[in-house]
């Protein structure tokens, strides 16, 4: 196929909304170029030209263990039922996989996507990009951008005039223009207005030094309390940002293009929202209409909480129960989200510093226009406040965009600023961002970084990534904990080791504040809820049909939670057979018992008077059988526990490596479904070592052999992993 296609097509598919907003960001991209064509969330494939566009476009990130997006899998069901292998002859595409090389099953939406279109006879015209979410997505997504529009007039109509050479050369002066700055920092003027609110490079080494005099600089931004109107204070920490690779004369590339505009904010005029309904809001937790879920929210009274782990614990772990009444149904393995909003002071005080009163962003309702551009997360955002939109609409505390520092350049009115954003997302900034990213700043501290900075809230809404539910798993059976779920986290809270600023999570210090920081068990008397809705269980994360079935369960610190669903509903389901009886003249006890399958646990922490997880249920799981074999890993044990030194800093991997034998025979030679839940980046890869390890040992087997048969365990669902970066 040599002539070139009239129209063209975009798919996405985004579980936290970057897939979407580069797609969207393609697509505006390439109608201002002249091009024709559309853009779509995967799962609308039915109403899109799928066949009759020549040029597919398609854009997908990951969820899970390389699972596919929520919005992606009726059409990833379509694609794998069609058997028709010219069914995309006239079809060219490429394809942008957004993942995590944290996950052994890196980018595998994308990949699969690849491999079924080739199928289906579909030619690519550009080579597949492949982004790393753990290195920066930017590193892999703008180069592949920007050669695509090198590409695509290859293969693609253009309403310009321009020959196919022409069109080509014209897209690499027009992207050598957009993104390449010279610039000579010493021509630079020191503002006046900086140098009062930060300290020289030369002077601010000497903070650090002990009783030193020169000290660094945290500013407090007051905030008006919409309910005393007396002023509070949120600290906010500026960010330390070093310029000393910003030589005279130096060439800035790489450069981000600047986003076109998307968002409009109208205000509805003389409407506005009553101090009570606000009140109101606070207080019951509500979420506004806007934000949209898979599934139905609920809003479950919180029933019980419990503190896990002991006082001087590093990390304080809670357990929360929640009533979800008779109509929601669960098993154990499922997760749920929990629509928790940003925090209300982080809210305020960026408003603050953005100059916008508190009868503009708390009391006046506003709708969002932005056509079909708009980010799918504002389209339903029709009648809200700024104070909605900025808690339950866009995200303030994840890692920050290259594009958001170009815009935000935009707007920085000191020379020294604006020089300083487009530093930070140039490539020869590339260190200087990714030392920006480690410190995970917010919203609030990047602005109070750039003092001058004054960005417009639309740009913002343009720029901020979406706001996305937490997400966690059920740690209770229904058939113990009837209409009940109950779920274990730990407290997000800590201070980053360079800047010393105090970090906190979204959701789980908010869910320790409604549980006023409890820290024993009680019954809940207040009418405390949680906006929650249950999550379609799409990896197969729930116990085998078989009792019969064994089990190997490995879950370090919170990753246990899950487990203790399993050995609840293992047990109850034991003491239900128990109570109905066995065949007559048989031993009804044994009989039953042998009816289940054996169930090896591998449980680690850091210290077991600190950190030990459930230990009052393991130690009666592991008393009644429901455990077979407990395996206990300890990481920080005391010393005085007369531990010997070969026995410090022991994982879980490390046990199963000791068990490797044992293991071998249940998980192989007598089929033990294995279970997998924690992180993704230590334990996680420290845990298919030691399976590769078993089977290289005891298979006779090399090591890339083991690892495919690995591979192959997953996509049976043998193999089953829940885990988290």
């Amino acid at each position: 196929m040599t002539d070139l296609a009239s129209t063209y097509l975009i798919l996405w598919a985004s579980q936290t909304g970057n897939a979407e907003w580069i797609a969207k960001n393609i697509h505006t991209d390439a109608k201002k170029k002249g091009y024709t064509g559309e853009c779509h969330v995967m799962d609308d494939f039915e109403h899109t030209p799928l066949r009759k566009a020549g040029i597919l476009i398609l854009v997908t990130s990951n969820t899970g263990d390389g699972d596919a997006p929520d919005n992606a899998l009726k059409f990833w069901k379509f694609l794998r039922s069609n058997k028709d292998k010219s069914y995309f002859a006239h079809t060219r595409f490429t394809v942008l996989g957004l993942g995590d090389s944290n996950y052994s099953s890196f980018n595998n939406t994308g990949k699969k996507i690849e491999k079924k279109f080739k199928d289906l006879g579909a030619t690519v015209f550009y080579k597949k990009g492949l982004a790393d979410d753990s290195e920066g997505l930017e590193i892999v997504v703008d180069p592949w951008i920007e050669k695509l529009w090198e590409v695509l007039p290859t293969v693609l109509r253009q309403n310009s005039g321009l020959s196919i050479s022409e069109s080509v050369e014209a897209e690499k002066e027009l992207e050598k223009k957009m993104t390449e700055l010279q610039v000579d920092p010493v021509s630079v003027p020191y503002s006046m207005k900086n140098r009062k609110k930060t300290l020289p490079d030369i002077v601010e080494k000497y903070t650090a030094l002990e009783n030193s005099l020169v000290k660094s600089i945290e500013k407090d931004v007051p905030v008006e309390d919409s309910s005393s109107k007396e002023k509070v204070s949120r600290k906010a920490f500026p960010l330390q940002i070093s310029l000393d690779g910003l030589t005279p004369g130096v060439k800035l590339t790489g450069l981000p293009r600047v986003s076109a505009p998307v968002a409009k904010l109208a205000k509805l005029e003389s409407q506005t929202k009553e101090k009570h309904e606000i009140d109101a809001d606070l207080l019951s937790g509500k979420v506004p209409e806007f934000v949209v879920t898979p599934s139905p929210i609920t809003y479950a009274p919180v029933t019980m909480v419990t503190c896990l782990t002991a006082p001087d614990a590093v990390k304080r772990t809670l357990e929360v129960e929640i009533d979800v009444g008779e109509e929601i149904e669960f098993e154990p393995g499922d997760a749920f989200g929990v629509v928790a909003p940003n925090d209300e002071e982080l809210v305020e005080a960026i408003f603050y510093r953005l100059g916008i009163s508190e009868e503009e962003y708390l009391y006046q309702l506003y709708t969002v226009d932005g056509g079909e551009n708009l980010p799918s997360h504002l389209q339903k955002a029709t009648s809200t406040t700024l104070f909605e939109l900025f808690r339950y609409g866009v995200d303030l505390t994840s890692q920050p965009r290259k594009a958001l520092f170009r815009m935000l350049a935009d707007y920085a009115s000191d020379p020294k600023e604006k020089l300083t954003l487009m530093y930070i997302c140039s490539k020869q900034g590339l260190a200087v961002f990714n030392a920006v990213r480690a410190e995970s700043p917010n919203l609030l501290d990047i602005l109070e970084t750039f003092p001058s900075c004054q960005p417009p809230l639309e740009r913002l809404l343009d720029l901020l990534p979406a706001h996305m539910p937490r997400f966690y798993s059920i740690s209770s059976s229904p058939l113990k904990h009837k209409h009940k779920i109950r779920f274990a986290f730990n407290v997000v809270e800590y201070i980053t080791a360079v800047g010393k600023a105090e970090r906190k999570g979204v959701a789980t210090p908010w869910m320790d504040k409604i549980a006023r920081k409890l820290s024993t068990e009680v019954t809940m008397t207040d009418n405390i809820k949680v906006p929650m809705f249950v999550r379609q269980n799409i990896n197969a994360f729930v116990l085998p049909a078989e009792t019969e079935r064994p089990l190997v369960l490995v879950g370090p610190g919170t990753g246990i939670a899950p487990f203790i669903g399993f050995l609840e509903h293992r047990q109850a389901q034991r003491e239900i057979r128990l109570s109905m009886g066995g065949i007559v003249g048989a031993d009804p006890t044994q009989q039953i018992r042998a009816a289940f399958g054996p169930t090896y646990v591998y449980y680690g922490f850091r210290n077991r008077h600190k950190d030990f997880l459930f230990e009052k249920e393991i130690n009666e799981f592991v008393a009644d059988k429901t455990i077979s074999r407990l395996a206990i890993a300890e990481s920080r044990p005391d010393i005085e526990d007369e531990v010997n030194e070969s026995q410090l800093k022991v994982y879980v991997q490390d046990l199963m490596k000791r068990d490797s034998a044992e293991l071998y025979d249940l998980i192989v030679k007598q089929d033990a479904a294995i279970y997998v839940c924690g992180d993704a980046k230590g334990m996680a890869k420290g845990v298919q070592d030691a399976l590769a390890e078993m089977l290289v040992e005891h298979q006779k087997t090399d090591l890339l052999e083991a690892n495919k048969m690995l591979m192959s365990w997953i996509a049976n669902k043998k193999y089953l992993r829940d885990l988290w970066a």
